[in-house]
């Protein structure tokens, strides 16, 4: 019932998305294809399975949560935490690490139970068991579902891979929520997607506006060659550019400013530190989406960007996942 997104390890990214009735909160790991894996799993409270996915995503291909007694409403009083290793943990003392990682007593985990994984591609496991993904004006889908798409929504085709956002995060969707909110009297000229990831809000912006120009940065090649290819599926790559880059210093990134729009969906402290870049960079009137931070990191982000002569429009909350808009 629960499907387990592996893709590749992106350090404090994590997501929250609905699938059935289930609140599912996750850590995306690196991406492998075949191999003899082992899963560990528990039960926790709440608060505590939100810690264990921040310190436990380093130790893991991947970490994820889901209510294990909850109905997608208001927060359940126990969670499950999963974990998916390359390698049988070590029995003696881990159900003390795994404690100590969630910040409680090793009495508080209840149902600890290690077991092996049978080999699998989990990549296209996840790709048949994914349905398509609504986030506003925008539909987020598999090449599988391609041919049963609604002709009222915006389509965003992006496959299971090598590169963050597929659109069941909670950062993804409160970022396309928030794009296809700016669409009503808005026809920007310049884009920057900064940390474009899988390029998702890159295409979800030429969708959106289809005579914007639109630049994707990323400091991963890698990801960068899956946004290219992402781009050209969505046949967008005549209006998308999308460049290996670190942060706003680099030469194309700077020739193209002020940009129109900003979208950064990455993690909150180089949303603080790369604040003022952020601002300069922006025109006069313009809009920025921040996303990648936790509701407790939202006030830290918002007073940066204030402190460089931004304002706070709108902020949306999908579980822990925080989602800002601002404007300069």
């Amino acid at each position: 019932m629960y499907g387990v997104l592996v893709i590749r390890r992106l350090p404090a990214h994590h997501a929250s998305s609905a699938e059935g009735n289930a609140k599912i909160l996750m850590s995306t790991g690196p991406t492998f294809t075949a191999g003899p894996l082992w899963r560990v799993r528990f039960v926790v409270a709440a608060e505590a399975a939100a810690r264990a996915l921040e310190a436990l995503e380093e130790q893991a291909l991947s970490v994820s949560a889901f209510e294990h007694d909850g109905d997608g409403g208001d927060p359940a009083p126990r969670w499950t935490v999963e974990l998916l290793l390359e390698a049988e943990p070590a029995a003696e003392g881990l159900e003390d690490r795994m404690a100590e990682a969630c910040g409680v007593g090793a009495g508080s985990l209840a149902d600890l139970e290690v077991t092996p994984v049978a080999e699998a591609d989990w990549v296209a496991m996840t790709a048949r068991q994914h349905p398509p993904v609504l986030a506003g004006r925008f539909i987020v889908h598999g090449s599988h579902a391609r041919d049963s798409l609604p002709p009222s929504l915006l389509p965003i085709e992006i496959d299971a891979g090598l590169a963050f956002g597929s659109g069941e995060h909670a950062t993804t969707q409160g970022c396309l929520l928030a794009l296809g909110s700016l669409a009503g009297g808005r026809r920007p000229r310049q884009v920057l997607d900064m940390g474009t990831g899988s390029a998702v809000l890159a295409i979800g912006a030429a969708r959106l506006w289809p005579t914007a120009r639109i630049l994707a940065i990323d400091n991963d090649p890698i990801a960068v060659r899956v946004a290219a290819e992402n781009v050209r599926v969505n046949r967008v790559d005549a209006r998308v550019r999308c460049l290996v880059g670190d942060g706003y210093g680099g030469p194309e990134v700077r020739r193209r400013a002020p940009y129109d729009v900003i979208l950064a969906n990455i993690l909150a402290d180089p949303l603080i530190e790369m604040a003022g870049d952020l601002a300069r960079l922006l025109r006069r009137g313009g809009d920025a989406i921040l996303s990648g931070l936790l509701d407790r990191q939202a006030d830290a982000v918002i007073a940066a960007h204030r402190r460089r002569g931004m304002r706070l429009l709108r902020r949306r909350d999908i579980g822990p996942w925080t989602t800002l808009m601002l404007r300069r």
